[in-house]
């Protein structure tokens, strides 16, 4: 009975034990980090209990470069690093149905895509994978050859899915329609995603502007370029190509083949993985379809 007890212990520790202990394989290439954090947000009833209340200060002091922040006062709520989908009755929000964009993108003098050759990494969203996702302000679907991602409408609530590999330099590309979006809704490309909840991104807005972005861990957005129009976007409801090109803290910004912009930003120099984010304005349901997501390491 001495040795059964201990033995009887053991167990019922490592059956208490349930996080990964294995580096990724090839097949679990689109493991997920998920975080969710509601930014710039006005006073809502629709705002879930947060976990935990962060003071921002007024002003951020940046010494390289001018910076535009967000209303600084946040509520978070603690992010889920490794989600698992979860049974849901929820059916598929409604929208405006899409079918993938078939058209061959014209060559365009500059465009990083016609002189790159063959992706280091292409998800063309072909198999569901572990993509599907759903909580209560954002839902993943995979369907017809697409990702299609929901901001459920809680106003200014950002959420951000990104996977692996980990990549600093490279150039970055996606393409994406919304179908049922409207005013200051956007998506964006997100790289150098890291542990402390800390990226880059470029968005563009359904009213046709585009900027630059960094998140902090203190969840404030500083937009490093300001949000401004471009003759290169196409309407929200067509096939919009984005791009960045990253090479230290050197980066370019391109729509559709055509070059919108150039920043120097040095506060994330280590690889992170990438992804996108999300953010409705206030659009029940607002809808991103991606068509494809690759980079070409630099």
């Amino acid at each position: 009975m001495k040795k059964i007890i201990p033995l009887l212990l053991i167990c019922i520790m490592l059956s208490a034990c349930n996080y990964p202990t294995t580096e990724l394989t090839s097949e679990e290439i689109v493991q997920t980090n998920v975080a969710l954090i509601l930014t710039n947000a006005p006073e809502t009833t629709l705002l879930p209990v947060p976990t935990s209340e962060i003071q921002i200060p007024a002003e951020t002091e940046e010494p390289t470069t001018e910076i535009v922040p967000e209303p600084t006062e946040t509520e978070a709520v603690e992010p889920t690093p490794e989600p698992q989908p979860t049974a849901t009755d929820t059916p598929e929000p409604t929208a405006t149905p899409t079918t993938a964009p078939t058209a061959t993108p014209e060559p365009v003098n500059g465009d990083p895509v016609a002189q790159l050759g063959e992706p280091d990494f292409l998800e063309d969203f072909s198999a569901a994978g572990g993509w599907p996702y759903e909580d209560d302000w954002f839902m993943i679907t995979v369907s017809g050859g697409q990702l299609h991602a929901f901001s459920k409408g809680t106003p200014y609530w950002s959420s951000w899915y990104t996977t692996y590999p980990k990549v600093k330099d490279a150039y970055f590309e996606t393409t994406i329609t919304r179908p049922n979006c409207s005013g200051q809704d956007r998506f964006g490309l997100v790289f150098r995603w890291d542990e402390s909840q800390e990226f880059y991104y470029m968005g563009v807005t359904c009213d046709g502007t585009w900027g630059f972005s960094f998140y902090t861990k203190n969840n404030q957005i500083i937009n490093i370029v300001d949000y401004q129009s471009s003759d290169a976007l196409k309407p929200a409801n067509e096939a919009n190509r984005i791009g960045i090109l990253a090479k230290g803290d050197q980066f370019e910004f391109f729509i559709n083949g055509i070059k919108v912009g150039s920043a120097t930003d040095d506060r994330l120099p280590d690889p992170g993985t990438f992804g996108f984010i999300s953010m409705s304005a206030g659009t029940v349901n607002f809808k991103t379809s991606v068509d494809k997501l690759e980079f070409w390491e630099q």
